[in-house]
């Protein structure tokens, strides 16, 4: 985490200041929430739109804040810690990360995508640990707040930091990029999830591809090779003669190639490149052994040996909630409830395909986020659910009221078809599946919390 004196935050931010304190003293680390606040912390106060951090300042020093972001328009600044006076806190932090990032010496990978960006950077951090002292997201910190405690998080130490970008509108990248300043910057896939604010899915290549605009001098662009939409954009958008490009994905001719794949309740074993040397990790999908194969280039670039990668591979310190296969009594649930749409939702009933239990069911709740065009796409998923071979499908929500729809017209009698409005209701349902050899794929867009149905069928 970054350890700097106070006077040494205010030179950073060229911001003036009020001295109720030692400016001498030495910040451990900053933190955005009050309640989190730990010894020797700079506090800074985000002012939201339902909250302002401004007013639980008391609360900060308490806790050991030695100074505090301010913004000038804010009152009562207070008299017990050094004040460091801005005209936007958010901004601040934003400028503070930029330029820390600048001082530390490590490589930075920069991930972003419609889907698989955590599980990239999860199985990418664990081969990089095998060798580097390497950092990477917490969680989902992936925004204009997430990105910069990211980077303010990495120790002085770190040699490599693996982080995670996202975006709702164009421009955003741009913005997240140019203060990363990546060496190395993946694109996973481009999907239709954000639809809604960008129009097309030419809009949303284009704006993926701000990633790039921070990308360091000769610095290496990771992208899907699968897809043409992203080859075309990458043409239409003339990337930088110095960028250097390789690619991934199923189909021949890319730099690294899925040649086999074969999954197991336990994990997926997987080859590349038609080599005789295969891989094998605790994660579950086809999806998941394309996410390897991003890494695997980056491993590859940091001269990481086969047996480097292996060792990483097997110990992948993964972000939950996505594709987890946990078990209530003698039910499997594959839990991926932290967020989906048509592409990470046809991913994950290809996963359920190829697991054992012969009764698999479906719990889908609404996808978020894909405009006008929102209705057909869910009545077509449910269309598509014929394929899978599933003894019962399940929906909750306002949209998935249309997969339900789908599901009707095309799966026949013998499937259990039902749409719940009311998740307790959902959940007294799937209570007494915990007592039958089945597996239930549980998925929805992180609005629905079905999280909270996994929970209660844990409990």
């Amino acid at each position: 985490m970054i350890l700097r004196s106070v006077d040494g935050i205010i030179r950073m931010l060229d911001a003036d200041y009020i001295e109720n304190d030692d400016i001498a003293k030495r910040i451990y680390g900053v933190c955005i929430d009050s309640r989190k606040v730990v010894e020797g912390n700079l506090y800074i106060p985000i002012k939201g739109v339902r909250n302002n951090g401004h007013h639980y300042i008391k609360q900060a020093i308490e806790l050991g804040a030695v100074a505090t972001l301010w913004n000038k328009d804010e009152p009562n600044p207070p008299r017990e810690i050094t004040v460091i006076l801005v005209e936007d806190t958010t901004r601040a932090l934003q400028q503070l990360a930029h330029v820390y990032r600048r001082q530390l010496n490590m490589k930075v990978i920069g991930i972003t995508g419609s889907n698989g960006k955590t599980s990239t950077k999860d199985i990418l951090a664990g081969m990089l640990n095998q060798r580097y002292v390497t950092q990477k997201t917490l969680g989902n910190f992936n925004n204009e707040i997430g990105v910069p405690l990211t980077l303010l998080s990495m120790g002085e130490n770190t040699q490599i930091a693996v982080v995670e970008m996202g975006m709702e509108n164009s421009k955003e990248l741009d913005f997240l990029s140019r203060m990363v300043q990546p060496d190395m910057a993946i694109i996973t896939n481009i999907g239709s999830a954000h639809l809604e604010n960008l129009g097309s899915m030419e809009a949303i290549a284009k704006a993926k591809l701000e990633i790039t605009h921070g990308l360091r001098p000769y610095g290496l662009l990771i992208c899907n090779g699968d897809q043409t939409i992203l080859k075309h954009a990458i043409a239409l958008e003339e990337v930088r003669g110095d960028i250097r490009i390789k690619t991934f994905g199923e189909q021949k001719g890319n730099d690294m190639c899925l040649s086999a794949v074969k999954q197991t309740m336990k994990g997926i074993q997987f080859s590349v490149n038609d080599q005789d040397l295969s891989f094998e990790m605790e994660m579950l999908g086809k999806h998941q052994a394309v996410n390897a194969l991003a890494a695997l280039i980056v491993a590859k670039e940091f001269n990481l040996s086969d047996e480097e990668i292996q060792a990483g591979l097997s110990a992948i310190e993964k972000t939950g909630m996505r594709n987890e296969l946990v078990q209530a009594d003698h039910a499997w649930i594959l839990n991926d409830s932290y967020k989906s749409n048509p592409q990470s939702l046809i991913a994950a009933l290809d996963t359920l395909a190829c697991m054992e239990p012969a009764y698999k069911m479906v719990v889908l709740a609404d996808m978020l986020d894909l405009g006008a065009e929102s209705d057909r796409i869910h009545f077509q998923i449910g269309k598509q659910l014929k394929n899978y071979d599933l003894k019962e499908i399940l929906t909750y929500g306002e949209w998935s009221a249309y997969i339900t729809q789908g599901a009707l017209l095309e799966c026949g009698a013998n499937v259990m078809i039902r749409h719940f409005a009311d998740k307790n209701e959902l959940i007294a349902y799937l209570q007494p599946y915990k007592e039958k050899d089945c597996v239930m794929l549980i998925k929805g867009s992180r609005a629905l919390k079905m999280d909270e149905v996994v929970d209660a069928l844990m409990k």
